[in-house]
């Protein structure tokens, strides 16, 4: 039998009226009644205004939840993992946290990041073709090497590093005369790293106030890697806001476990070209946008 992990994406990759069709179908309106004062933002905000972090994640959340209005039901889920902000939409699948509190909790942390990324002026920088002890060396080696933070551990062949934007100019300056290929993301803040230390502890008093339930499918931590084990999920997500992302850990970890079926739910299809670079033999279905997420 099909063993299927479901995983969601991350920010990076949102649209224009991301939600659109979503906000008013009858299957979905209820979960945008929840986040009501961003209907403007998905109707009529541009990129710009759509991307500010303490906007996009409740929007971007409000769209994955919404996709699971659409899986089909006899399908035979077993597992789950989100990239950073994918992970709350992963609670949600695994029944351990509420949409209702997944969707409150998402405005604060979006919150949090978004004031803490503005006490800083930073980037974040994508590697590729260079794993994460690669880079680590590359790091080492630089001229201001405790400047550039590892983020996000995406694939062998892709690494996010964060940092001050001049260090990281400098950084990628550093990469070219090296000729490794380095991409600037589409965020607003150096996320995953201690830049946001601060932000993860102000969270971490909010998470207290809710109750997680224990997960009813196998459901995979971002801050480890690994199945999630009895850990204190406040802690474990607090400390998320400040810690890389070690998403490829995630997916392999899954696979290990049997998955040979894996559903990206969006927007965009980063994690399935990393899932069918990497893991040839896994059946991947990307499910970036609302017209195919309704197709099924």
């Amino acid at each position: 039998m099909t063993k299927i992990g479901v995983v969601f994406g991350g920010q990076g990759s949102q649209y224009e009226n991301m939600g659109k069709v979503f906000l008013n179908h009858s299957k979905t309106k209820y979960i945008y009644e929840e986040i009501s004062e961003y209907k403007k933002i998905i109707l009529n905000g541009d990129l710009e205004e759509l991307s500010r972090t303490e906007n996009l994640q409740p929007i971007m959340l409000a769209f994955q939840i919404s996709a699971l209005e659409f899986l089909k039901k006899n399908e035979n889920i077993a597992a789950t993992c989100g990239l950073s902000l994918g992970e709350y939409a992963s609670l949600v699948l695994a029944g351990s946290l509420p949409y209702k509190d997944a969707l409150s909790l998402v405005k604060i942390r979006g919150s949090l990041m978004q004031d803490e990324s503005q006490k800083y002026d930073t980037k974040m920088l994508a590697i590729l073709n260079k794993n994460e002890d690669e880079v680590k060396n590359l790091i080492i080696n630089f001229s201001y090497p405790d400047e550039i933070h590892i983020s996000n551990i995406n694939s062998p062949k892709q690494v996010v590093v964060a940092g001050d934007t001049k260090k990281i100019d400098f950084f990628k300056e550093y990469m070219t005369e090296r000729k490794i290929r380095a991409i600037e993301m589409k965020v607003s803040g150096a996320f995953h790293t201690s830049f946001m230390e601060n932000a993860g502890k102000k969270y971490f008093e909010k998470l207290k106030e809710i109750k997680f339930e224990k997960p009813k499918i196998d459901y995979y931590l971002n801050l480890t890697g690994k199945k999630y084990s009895e850990e204190d999920l406040r802690i474990v997500l607090s400390k998320h806001i400040y810690n890389p992302v070690r998403l490829f850990d995630d997916i392999k970890n899954m696979i290990d476990s049997g998955v040979d079926k894996i559903v990206e739910i969006g927007p965009g299809s980063v994690i399935s070209n990393i899932i069918r670079k990497n893991f040839k033999e896994v059946q991947v279905i990307s499910l970036k946008n609302e017209e195919e997420i309704i197709k099924g």
